[in-house]
């Protein structure tokens, strides 16, 4: 459970030694733990119905790491991946570790700019793209000064021609029975993947994580091995490296699909495979609940449902713990791309709180002025991992810096305050937060506010400067459920004034659009609606 020093205004989750070796590299604990339950399936193709058992992928890593090796690939390499969740990509990125190639994921949406400023960045020698951006992985490798002899290409599927299809890494060598994972150096220093900074607020930078790191994310095991696991997210997002990871540590069984989110996509899936774990941003399960076929569907596989990459509203947690009610319940997860997971409300939930500090990790709430605060108290969270050191943002050392408090602890952004009982609450992002008139506006407190409006979907709230740019005016814009009421700009105004204080109210207005920009993974890109806004794409 969490505990708190008063003295020191810390906060800290549970201690509890890694039962995996973070001195280890990931490779070794990877074909390690697969040997131990060879015929469990590890893997389900949602697309094809194809399955995997762990005997399998260990063979798959086998062969695609000494056909790399061969090719001179190893340690201090960096690929990047910009594909979607395809039969082979599970092997392709643990063989990449296993030799000590970090891989960095990129949203197989990238265009050729948004892809080269990341190749850029990383140096990348090998790219493993899709059969449908191949073209624009090109592109990006020319935009970035790459030639063919600098970064090799490969297609997971579909490939144009032989000599870029990545199938040639996982042909026979004839001595994969000798193989043995060796020990790459230090796993506290050496880079395991490297993930892209969620780039809503900016572009994005390079997380570097460590062996150490992966494998401390990993600090006991769960039960999972006793139903299937789904998450949509590619591996651009943390969350789809974390459940891939899960499936070789806590001995479960991912079912993947090439196709991103839909509600059809989802009803299809559970009726076919009944999902026990499920993961989801809070916007993919507002879209099943307010889906009519939720209402015909069988939801009793689901145990636990997880919620996170945005602030949760009360009324979301409230609709999903009602469609799973009996046999499984939702829960909040609070992480950054930089620390990984920092809490959950595992035991017990609070309206509102994000959950308890997790296993290993210490917050501090500080002031701006750097000065720790106490109970009660709202100010930025920073955190630390006991005993793993944030690496860094790729090779730039001033963002490392500026991340990082006088302390050495990472700067999160969010703005949040504990509770007597060491529950976390999240205010608003740092960067989001505005003014008008001096008095300080929160938009998730405003939207948190609009949500409970029935035939509300999604509704981002940002400020708008007045005519002499003195302050900011409270602005709302809102995608209407697709059956809801036809709300109107008039109705949310008054319940807005009704439940908040005057500086909070629409001043600015209320607005209407039949969708918002979002990453891949269902944020809302505030700074993209508040451009829109600028500009008078919204209207």
């Amino acid at each position: 459970m969490t505990s708190y020093d008063r003295d020191r205004r810390i906060w800290s989750g549970p201690r509890q030694p890694c039962v995996f070796n973070p001195e280890c590299n990931y490779g070794q604990i990877v074909m390690n733990l697969l040997e131990r339950s060879p015929d469990k399936v590890i893997q389900i193709d949602g697309d094809t119905g194809a399955t995997m058992t762990r005997a399998e992928m260990r063979l798959r890593i086998v062969r695609a790491a000494q056909n790399l090796t061969k090719l001179g690939y190893g340690v201090g390499d960096i690929a990047s991946v910009v594909a979607v969740n395809s039969e082979n990509l599970a092997p392709l990125v643990l063989a990449l570790q296993v030799i000590g190639v970090g891989f960095n994921a990129l949203a197989p949406s990238f265009d050729a700019d948004e892809m080269a400023h990341m190749m850029r960045q990383t140096e990348s020698k090998l790219v493993f793209c899709d059969a449908d951006n191949y073209d624009t992985v090109q592109v990006a490798t020319r935009k970035v000064g790459f030639g063919v002899e600098d970064c090799r290409i490969f297609v997971m599927e579909n490939a144009p021609n032989e000599e870029c299809a990545v199938d040639q890494l996982f042909r026979t060598t004839g001595v994969e029975h000798v193989f043995y994972p060796k020990y790459l150096g230090d796993s506290y220093n050496l880079i395991a993947n490297i993930t892209c900074s969620s780039g809503t607020t900016g572009l994005p930078k390079g997380v570097c994580y460590s062996h150490a790191q992966t494998i401390a994310g990993f600090c006991k095991v769960a039960n999972f091995d006793d139903g299937i696991c789904l998450n949509f997210s590619t591996l651009y997002w943390g969350t789809g490296v974390y459940v891939l990871n899960m499936a070789v540590m806590n001995n479960s069984t991912r079912l993947i699909t090439r196709r991103p989110f839909s509600t059809d996509l989802f009803f299809e899936l559970i009726r076919k495979y009944k999902i026990r774990f499920l993961y989801t941003p809070a916007s993919y399960a507002a879209a099943i609940a307010s889906d009519p076929r939720v209402a015909g569907t069988d939801l009793t596989s689901i145990k636990f449902w997880a919620l996170g990459a945005s602030n949760v509203s009360e009324s979301i947690r409230d609709t999903v713990d009602e469609l799973v009610r009996g046999h499984g319940r939702s829960y909040n997860f609070y992480g950054t791309s930089e620390s990984g997971f920092l809490a959950a409300d595992f035991f017990k939930r609070k309206p509102n709180a994000v959950g308890k500090v997790g296993t290993n990790m210490q917050v501090r709430i500080l002031d701006e002025d750097g000065n720790p605060l106490g109970v009660g108290e709202q100010g930025e969270v920073v955190v630390q991992s006991l005993g793993i050191k944030f690496l860094g943002y790729y090779k730039n050392e001033e963002a490392s810096r500026e991340a990082l408090d006088k302390e050495g602890w990472f700067r999160t952004g969010d703005i949040g305050y504990f509770d007597e009982e060491q529950y976390l609450y999240l205010v608003d992002r740092k960067k989001d937060i505005f003014k008008y008139m001096g008095n300080q506006v929160s938009p998730s407190e405003v939207e948190a506010v609009i949500e409970k409006l029935p035939g509300v979907q999604h509704v981002c709230v940002t400020g708008l400067p007045n005519e002499d740019k003195t302050s900011d005016l409270v602005t709302a814009v809102i995608q209407r459920e697709p059956t809801g009421t036809q709300l109107t700009a008039a109705e949310v105004i008054d319940h807005v004034a009704k439940h908040l204080s005057d500086p909070k109210h629409l001043r600015g207005g209320v607005f209407f659009v039949e969708e918002f920009p979002m990453t891949t993974n269902g944020k809302i890109i505030r700074r993209k609606v508040r451009q829109m806004l600028l500009d008078g794409v919204i209207d």
